[in-house]
């Protein structure tokens, strides 16, 4: 009883030194993140390939519908408002970044972009992960490596952007209306006067009945219809915030608006990234999205400009809820829909005001021609079973995400031009479906065949892969577990960001030891 009862004294007193470091390498911010870390509720258990080990901001991942209260902090990373600029004047992406990298030591840049959820601190967290597991079977070190997740702002996040009195944002950061950004809408914040200052209109929250358009989605957008998935993932309820503008017509508002979209935002990464004088020794780039980030993805697959960088950048789609076809078959009955073809589904119709600036490198025969020139990895989970998006226009496409995914890889790639083995998947094409993984960010992420494609594939040049698993191959669809050929030793996260976390741990096998040893003397 002595030795258990000097145990336990001893662990608590290793517990209190524990914090105190924690206290220590945190700094005056301890304080505040400890009290938001109290607010965010975990979604689920430790089954990261399962169940969402992220965190939200009031406890519920249903936040992002009245909008998010505030950015949560997240060790390593840093939420940068300025570095990131889209634009000729000045617009800035808010972006959760590595907290502190030597650009001179960077190989590999991922920008992960979030889903309809706009948690881009959980996918910052998840490719943090991801790579510090992937370092543990390689041989490369996380300080090659940079992450960036953009954060796609609704004006319902008002309270997480700086705003004034009237909701306001008083900043260049780019907003969206709702999820607008995920359909390649363009921005409504920031918003120029005539004298190029800055002018944001104010916005005034109305809660309205959504209505429907022909496709089945709801028109959510105070600048003009477009079409927007439904489904508790990927798209909004019934009852909405919607939003008119005060004192200015919607016109003027778009005509004063930055003009700029997800794929603005794309290229703006892409430059920064790529660039040799920051980036001396950057290899590739990769850019990927999960769920409603997997479709802005796909769409920069279709309508990026080809430039002398094509060769540095390599493109990741998960479980998007659809596709932009490049011609006007489906694999689903087209019957009684008139608009399937339209886009977002297709080319035809209103294509994003990215193309119209882009208009001479982005023909119908241009995109069809040029897809698949880029190296393009594919995912889902064997049970995302969800639609995502009921409209017509996306169940034309396959009844749901696997479906979808299932038909672009069998019935569009192989039979698009250029393809050296027409009829089969493409040599650029990589394709995984993950054992028993649903539509969860994670599951994908930080799955060895998430991990293989992020961070190993091509890290030191093109086709230099860094050694470790290698379930996804090129030209090829694979089914794998979502742990293939991962260690049991890996736990998630890299050496530099567990050292206090690891440090506990550690300490109480060393009291152990000189307890048992005292014990066995008494």
């Amino acid at each position: 009883m002595l030795v258990n009862s000097a145990f336990v004294q001893l662990l608590a007193l290793l517990s209190a030194v524990t914090v105190h470091c924690a206290i220590l390498d945190d700094g005056p911010n301890v304080i505040r993140r400890a009290v938001r870390e109290s607010e965010l509720a975990k979604r689920g258990s430790k089954d990261i390939y399962t169940k969402d080990p992220g965190q939200y901001p009031g406890g519920s991942k249903d936040g992002y519908k009245a909008g998010w209260p505030y950015l949560p902090e997240v060790a390593g990373a840093k939420i940068d408002n300025e570095t990131f600029t889209v634009g000729k004047q000045g617009a800035t992406i808010t972006t959760y970044v590595n907290a502190d990298y030597d650009p001179s030591k960077i190989k590999r840049a991922v920008v992960q972009i979030h889903g309809e959820y706009r948690d881009a601190w959980n996918q910052w967290l998840y490719a943090h992960m991801s790579a510090g597991n992937a370092s543990q079977l390689s041989n490369f070190s996380t300080d090659e490596v940079v992450i960036a997740a953009p954060m796609f702002f609704s004006v319902n996040d008002y309270q997480a952007f700086p705003h004034d009195s009237n909701k306001i944002s008083t900043t260049k950061t780019l907003i969206w209306d709702q999820n607008g950004w995920g359909d390649t809408d363009d921005a409504i914040y920031p918003s120029f006067n005539s004298k190029g200052e800055l002018d944001n209109p104010v916005y005034e929250f109305v809660t309205t009945e959504s209505k429907k358009t022909k496709a089945g989605n709801t028109n959510l957008s105070s600048k003009g219809a477009s079409k927007r998935s439904q489904s508790t993932e990927e798209g909004p309820t019934s009852t909405l915030e919607k939003r008119k503008l005060i004192h200015i017509s919607d016109k003027k508002a778009a005509e004063n608006g930055p003009g700029l979209n997800v794929l603005d935002v794309l290229d703006a990464y892409v430059d920064y990234f790529t660039n040799k004088t920051r980036f001396p020794n950057m290899e590739v780039m990769v850019i990927a999205g999960f769920s409603m980030g997997g479709q802005a993805v796909n769409r920069y697959v279709t309508f990026r400009p080809d430039t002398e960088k094509d060769s540095m950048i390599n493109y990741w789609i998960s479980s998007p809820a659809s596709l932009v076809y490049l011609n006007d078959s489906r694999p689903m009955s087209t019957n009684n829909c008139s608009d399937f073809n339209d886009y977002k589904y297709g080319l035809d119709g209103t294509l994003p005001a990215y193309v119209n600036r882009t208009a001479e490198q982005n023909t119908p025969d241009i995109i069809r021609q040029r897809y698949l020139s880029r190296k393009v990895y594919y995912f889902v989970g064997t049970e995302d079973s969800n639609s995502g998006d009921t409209s017509c226009a996306a169940k034309a496409q396959g009844n749901d995400h696997v479906d979808r995914m299932d038909n672009w890889i069998a019935d569009v790639l192989p039979y698009l031009p250029n393809n050296p083995n027409p009829g089969q998947i493409p040599p650029t094409v990589a394709y995984a479906k993950l054992e028993g993984v649903p539509h969860l960010a994670s599951g994908v992420i930080m799955s060895s065949a998430g991990m293989q494609t992020l961070f190993l594939e091509d890290f030191y040049g093109r086709n230099v892969n860094a050694k470790g698993p290698t379930p996804v191959k090129q030209g090829g669809q694979v089914v794998v577990a979502p742990d293939d050929g991962l260690s049991t030793t890996v736990t998630g996260k890299d050496k530099d960001s567990a050292a206090c976390v690891v440090r506990p741990s550690v300490l109480a096998v060393s009291a152990l030891a000189l307890l048992l040893a005292s014990a066995s003397m008494w």
